[in-house]
């Protein structure tokens, strides 16, 4: 029913990028993705892409280093942003996650609106690149204490300021169950400003089906909301890579 997109940074950490595609490929998948391209030898694994038939569909636009919450750090985040799109077109990838970052000294309403200023700024950017931007909620329950934009319905919000078709929403599964005891009751509304879905179970963000997250529930509301894009696989395995990559797929298709 939908395309699987193993991450190899959660699923492959100790592997090469060559190794783990070919993995993939010989499970047979299309697709990967990746975090931060700047860990990744960009060379190598262009080739081993191309010699395994593996298309990338997404990876990091900007990091945690780079935060898009203040007027000053806004430079740096557009800077990086715009050495990604070259990577992004050099690889064949229309979309890039964007985190907006933790919250720093300013008031809240100060770092929105810059934040809603340098989503802009990157959307504009990235509409002339033809890339999308998918902006990513994250939980501060557990991973990541402090993080701004830990709400379904504050990115909603965010988006709807920024108000530009290029940047849409990428819903982890993983970190918004953290948030809202009734994420299933939130999806209908959420899924027609989603551009990307990343999976995992809770507790201990492995793969489907380890967990208490009802994943049935999950895929008849992406069924129903007629989401067609890929399944981001960003979890940690708990066995092997293929016994999880195979649990995945049984669950989504």
């Amino acid at each position: 029913m939908f395309e699987l997109s193993p991450c190899l940074d959660s699923l492959f950490p100790t592997h090469s990028d060559a190794a783990a595609l070919r993995t993939l490929a010989e499970l047979g998948f299309t697709r990967f993705e990746f975090w931060d391209w700047r860990t990744h030898d960009l060379k190598a694994l262009s080739a081993a892409r191309v010699e395994f038939g593996l298309r990338p569909v997404v990876f990091g636009g900007n990091t945690f280093t780079e935060p898009l919450l203040a007027e000053q750090t806004r430079p740096a985040a557009l800077a990086q942003l715009r050495r990604s799109f070259g990577v992004a077109k050099r690889l064949g990838v229309g979309a890039l996650v964007v985190h907006v970052g933790y919250a720093g000294d300013h008031s809240r309403e100060q770092q929105w609106q810059a934040a809603v200023d340098s989503l802009r700024a990157a959307g504009r950017m990235a509409a002339e690149a033809e890339i999308v931007l998918l902006v990513e909620p994250l939980n501060s329950a557990i991973d990541h204490p402090g993080y701004f934009l830990d709400s379904l319905p504050a990115a909603r919000r965010l988006l709807e300021d920024v108000d530009l078709p290029g940047v849409r929403l990428l819903l982890d599964i993983y970190h918004m169950w953290l948030m809202h005891a009734d994420l299933l009751a939130l999806l209908p509304q959420t899924l027609p400003i989603v551009g990307h879905i990343h999976v995992a179970d809770v507790p201990g963000r492995h793969e489907p089906g380890t967990g208490t997250i009802p994943w049935p529930a999950v895929v008849r509301l992406l069924g129903e909301s007629g989401y067609s894009g890929s399944i981001g696989v960003e979890c940690w395995a708990s066995g092997t890579v293929t016994e999880a990559l195979a649990a995945t797929s049984r669950i989504f298709h």
